[in-house]
């Protein structure tokens, strides 16, 4: 996903990332190359019930995998973010993953790892606006 001057660009990546799930899947791949599904849903349902992996319930984790699959993962292979392979469980980071990773990264960085866990519907979008870097704080 190109992230040049085209505004369409803009609103396809910040309509990826204002649903938390999709977040949340974006922010796993900051650290990890690929994953499946189970594990994904997995590690999403601990952060949104802010609790350790091996504490979540079967119904936590199915709850999520039903919109990972039918939804938000979907989404994000039609914008080349990952691919995912539905007979095995396996998703990958694709090449477009790289042009919105600086975007995930500092969504990542407004939310803080306190809010990922707790109010999942919770949006970076409604923060305190970016600062600009100029060349004096460089």
């Amino acid at each position: 996903m190109d992230t040049g001057d085209d505004p369409s660009d803009l609103d396809a990546i910040y309509g990826l990332l204002s649903d938390p799930y999709r977040r949340y899947v974006l922010y796993y791949f900051l650290e990890n190359e690929r994953a499946t599904i189970d594990r994904l849903a997995l590690q999403l349902a601990a952060w949104e019930h802010d609790k350790a992996v091996e504490s979540v319930s079967e119904d936590e984790k199915e709850t999520i995998t039903v919109a990972l699959r039918h939804n938000h993962l979907p989404q994000l292979e039609d914008h080349g973010i990952v691919t995912v392979n539905q007979r095995s469980g396996d998703i990958v980071a694709e090449t477009g993953f790289d042009g919105i990773r600086a975007t995930a990264e500092r969504a990542r960085e407004v939310e803080g790892p306190d809010s990922i866990v707790g109010n999942a519907t919770e949006s970076f979008l409604y923060s305190d606006p970016v600062a600009e870097t100029t060349s004096d704080d460089r």
